[in-house]
């Protein structure tokens, strides 16, 4: 299972050069968490102004056959212990444990933050 971060989510509904490649992704199914559906909505309202598209997007997601995580307690213990060491930022991190905890073999990302974690970063 992949799990796909707020970037692909978000560059899936709006048009940008990803756009193809990211709805590509997202058809293929994954995991991603509670919080990357915020930040998805965030990046998509802030690049069109258009907060209406911003929420329709997301909540089609959440329609798919997306597998949508949430986030417990435990999973932001263990991101607070992993973001130093890892040297990403706490959303990152919580990104990252979800990953791991639901047994993702990637974490699908044009973030580079993720380059040369144990879960392997690729790009759609």
């Amino acid at each position: 299972m992949k799990f796909l971060d707020s970037n692909i989510l978000a560059y899936a509904f709006y048009d940008n050069e990803h756009m193809a490649q990211c709805q590509s992704a997202i058809k293929e199914g994954g995991v991603t968490d509670a919080l990357n559906l915020a930040e998805a909505c965030f990046i998509i309202e802030k690049e069109t102004g258009n907060k209406e598209l911003a929420i329709k997007s997301m909540r089609g997601l959440m329609k798919g056959d997306i597998t949508i995580v949430n986030i417990t307690s435990a999973v932001i213990f263990e991101a607070f212990k992993r973001a130093q060491q890892m040297k990403l930022s706490i959303f990152d991190a919580i990104h990252y444990v979800c990953a791991l905890t639901n047994n993702c073999e990637s974490i699908v990302t044009y973030d580079k933050d993720f380059a040369a974690k144990d879960i392997p970063k690729v790009e759609p």
